[in-house]
């Protein structure tokens, strides 16, 4: 095995205890990321030596709060639309029924011939 230097200071790497893909300077400090490349055209394996950074740039982004639709679970949209839609369904189910007997109670009522019930006067 070869023994690696750095290239800032040339000073000898010694492979860090924590990732052995990473090789520390000790007279500079700085730390490298170890790649094997092969290449296809001499056949031959190459090390690469890559910086690795000494802080990343992050700033941590505040989470948003998505934006209310109503439709969420137990949202106020979603409940009254169940109450219109319960409304609907009693009216398609029981509305021919409660106008026969509205028909019924207030006078008019047609029979099964078509004929409207007339009230006999007596003289």
């Amino acid at each position: 095995m070869t023994e690696l230097t750095c290239p800032f200071c040339g000073g000898k790497l010694e492979p860090d205890k924590k990732n052995s893909n990473i090789e520390i300077c000790n007279p500079c400090n700085k730390k490298y990321i170890v790649e094997c490349i092969y290449s296809q055209a001499t056949g031959e394996n190459r090390i690469e030596l890559r910086l690795v950074p000494e802080k990343m740039a992050y700033e941590p982004v505040e989470k948003k709060e998505s934006k209310k639709t109503g439709w969420e679970p137990y949202g106020w949209k979603r409940g009254v639309a169940l109450v219109i839609l319960f409304f609907v369904l009693m009216g398609m189910m029981y509305g021919p029924k409660v106008y026969q007997r509205y028909q019924m109670d207030h006078g008019g009522m047609q029979t099964e011939a078509g004929q409207e019930d007339v009230p006999i006067r007596e003289p």
